[in-house]
């Protein structure tokens, strides 16, 4: 994972985005999600760029005290090497140094490794929203890291 870089997302990277979305969600998101995000000045989005190609990105919006977390991509072939650590590490950063805090997100009660990955930074479920997802009617754990 050496000579990974982070970069604040912008435009152009909206069409390799939709790639991963493709490959990771059953329900992508769309260009116009995307830059939406862009032009919102609560959000703070990421990409993960490792040889020039884009392995993953991540945002999070900055609400009254909480950094709630939007997304969480790690294209397929890359999970398991650490780009998830990456992300929180860098979303934990981004967030002490706007003064936040805590840090929220919702993940799907199937996607052990996310929780496992959430869990190793100190998030612990505090709820259950009932039939979250719309593609399959999953729930959703709600997740909080306390303290940042």
């Amino acid at each position: 994972m050496e000579d990974v870089k982070i970069l604040k997302m912008r435009e152009e990277h909206i069409e390799d985005l939709l790639e991963i979305e493709k490959r990771c969600f059953t329900d992508p998101w769309t260009k116009k999600m995307f830059e939406d995000e862009l032009l919102n000045p609560l959000a703070y989005y990421i990409v993960l760029v490792q040889d020039e190609k884009i392995v993953g990105y991540a945002g999070f919006w900055d609400i009254i005290d909480d950094a709630q977390i939007m997304n969480v991509a790690v294209d397929i072939e890359y999970r398991g090497k650490g780009y998830g650590n990456l992300i929180m590490e860098d979303f934990i950063k981004e967030a002490k140094d706007r003064n936040l805090d805590t840090m929220s997100l919702e993940v799907r009660v199937s996607n052990e490794p996310a929780i496992k990955l959430y869990e190793k930074y100190g998030f612990e479920v505090q709820g259950r929203r009932k039939k979250y997802y719309q593609d399959n009617g999953e729930d959703a754990y709600i997740m909080y890291l306390f303290d940042l």
